[in-house]
């Protein structure tokens, strides 16, 4: 099983316990005054037959506080997912906290800083990387490209999800969209591991058909959920965090409901998309501080509710190139991130917002990963750390703890040592080409194609991966979709 990061560290709170009940107050109010629609047949009847007021002619399903609560309870506060290689399994949940490569349409030049269409060979490096990356522990249902070259777009999740299984031993996200969920859950028995089902809201208080059919084929498969809620303040949501608050709430728990009621007991883990809109330009604002402070009280909701957390917005900045912007909105979201209790954050290799990737942003995020997680697991107080005895035997100066058997022992476990990042003395950099952070990892990323060497899928189920694609491009060839 993947460790991943162990929180040590106490999560921060950004509410009060009266400003925490007044939003889960507000949020049940929304649930079942307002409600939210369903075009989904099944769904609606589902919640008809639990006790909510279900109006089919709109679509819309008004759910009470008591079958909240109820659900609520029935949702586990940890569970384990299955890898094809046992070494990858993972728990989420509890103070575990474990980083998801980032998702994008494009990959991007780093010269020019111009977006294209990914081949299926860079697809394949790109998942190489991630599972090179140590503070890599998931893969994103729609990563790294959903823009590939010569793959219609109906196929591009599968053709993702392959790459995945085949080039990393690491759990996937499964999307579902026109029905490629039927395929990921062929592809996850094939392997034999769990998948991490995705189940996105379309804000305002809306699922889709699409995702409602998504949801009961992988419920029906036993896999546990990612539900996450994007919506766009001031566009899609209202402007201020506390009403964003409150209606990213109700889309996760009327999920949830759903879920729960269509398979109790099933494991959950709510993700939280929300962010800005930029009333200057109608775009997204990727990595505001908005955001972070949404995510924080979110965080801190869902801690009350004893569900894991998933954090989106961590991997998507504003900037459009790997510079110091990147690294600070990257850096400081990740951070608030980690410290408010995530269990799960999507950080690497997003370069702008969910439009472009590259591998070499992932190697750089896998330092600030490890930066992070580094942070929360914070540091150990006992005699020997103290180390009161030793102090004395040193004492004041010309003494010196280089040469002791304490420093030799504790100082690699005390400092942190970034893997890209440039630390040589100012003359030493001079004289040996002013190399920076960029540089080094793109000879990381280089080295790595080199030399690592993923688990490789079995014979027998990389071949039964490749029959279930097959099977899927006859699908929707028949369907006129191809």
């Amino acid at each position: 099983m993947l460790k991943g990061f162990s929180r040590r560290i106490r999560a921060f709170d950004i509410l009060s316990e009266q400003e925490i009940q007044a939003l889960h107050d507000g949020t049940l109010q929304v649930l079942e005054s307002t409600g939210l629609n369903f075009f989904h047949e099944r769904a609606l009847r589902l919640f008809a037959e639990n006790g909510c007021e279900v109006d089919f002619a709109t679509n819309r399903a008004r759910m009470p506080s008591h079958l909240v609560e109820e659900c609520l309870r029935k949702t586990p506060s940890s569970f384990e997912m299955k890898a094809r290689d046992s070494r990858s399994d993972l728990r989420i949940g509890g103070d575990a906290l474990y980083y998801m490569g980032g998702a994008a349409l494009r990959i991007v030049d780093l010269d020019t800083w111009d977006a294209r269409p990914a081949t299926l060979k860079e697809l394949d490096e790109a998942c190489v990387i991630l599972d090179s990356l140590d503070s890599v522990h998931m893969l994103a249902d729609t990563a790294p490209y959903t823009d590939l070259v010569g793959v219609p777009a109906v196929m591009t999740y599968l053709m993702d999800t392959a790459s995945h299984v085949k080039n990393s031993t690491k759990i996937t996200l499964s999307a579902g969209s026109h029905g490629s969920e039927i395929f990921n859950v062929k592809i996850a028995k094939a392997i034999g591991a769990d998948m991490l089902a995705f189940l996105g809201v379309s804000a305002p208080l809306t699922y889709q058909r699409d995702a409602c059919e998504a949801a009961f084929t992988q419920a029906d498969a036993g896999f546990p959920f990612y539900i996450v809620a994007s919506d766009m303040m001031g566009g899609t949501g209202p402007a201020t965090i506390a009403g964003s608050l409150i209606t990213t709430t109700a889309e996760i728990l009327a999920g949830l409901v759903l879920l729960q009621l269509a398979r109790p007991g099933t494991g959950i883990v709510a993700g939280d998309y929300t962010m800005p809109l930029n009333m200057r330009t109608g775009e997204p604002c990727f990595d505001d501080l908005g955001s972070s402070l949404h995510t924080v009280a979110f965080n801190q909701i869902m801690r009350r509710y004893r569900i894991p957390i998933f954090a989106n917005c961590p991997g998507m900045s504003c900037a459009k190139t790997i510079d110091v912007q990147s690294g600070y909105e990257r850096g400081m979201s990740s951070l608030a991130a980690a410290m408010s209790g995530a269990n799960i954050i999507v950080l690497h290799g997003s370069v702008y917002g969910e439009y472009t990737f590259h591998p070499v942003q992932a190697v750089l995020d896998d330092d600030i990963a490890n930066w992070v997680g580094r942070f929360i697991e914070g540091f150990e107080v006992n005699d020997e750390t103290m180390a009161t005895d030793l102090i004395n035997e040193v004492g004041p100066i010309p003494g010196s703890y280089l040469n002791k058997a304490h420093t030799r022992k504790w100082w690699k476990t005390q400092q942190f040592m970034p893997k890209t990042a440039e630390r040589s003395t100012y003359s030493e950099w001079a004289r040996t080409g002013k190399k920076t952070a960029l540089t080094y990892a793109r000879e990381r990323m280089e080295e790595i194609l080199r030399n690592h060497k993923p688990v490789p899928l079995p014979r027998d189920r990389n071949d039964q991966v490749d029959r279930i694609l097959k099977e899927a491009e006859d699908h929707y060839s028949k369907a006129g979709l191809l």
